[in-house]
């Protein structure tokens, strides 16, 4: 049924049929708007490359920053958090994971 264990992770994180998302270069990308999250004030999108654990996070002032290592957990977290996502990415993300600015996502 699957051809590959991110087909399995994109299946089973996509829960809603009306819930927006692509994939990108191996990266599964949701924006802000679609996830059951407050809105956001600085997080416009976030990503996760699965096969690399790297999480994207997209910025609304235009920077897009990766973290490597991140767990599937954490991604599991941002992604079905109905509090601030903002306050995850400070609490759990910002300072704790090696990464750098790339390019935007989207």
């Amino acid at each position: 049924m699957f051809a590959s264990e991110l087909d399995i992770i994109t299946h089973c994180f996509s829960g809603n049929e009306s819930e927006q998302e692509e994939l990108i270069d191996g990266i599964l990308i949701k924006r802000i708007e679609n996830l059951p999250c407050k809105p956001s004030k600085s997080i416009n999108a976030i990503g996760y490359d699965h096969e690399n654990s790297i999480l994207y996070v997209q910025f609304k002032s235009g920077g897009t920053y990766r973290y490597f290592d991140a767990p599937l957990s954490l991604w599991q977290r941002l992604t079905t958090t109905t509090g601030s996502v903002g306050r995850l990415y400070h609490q759990n993300i910002k300072g704790n994971f090696k990464g750098g600015r790339v390019q935007n996502l989207i």
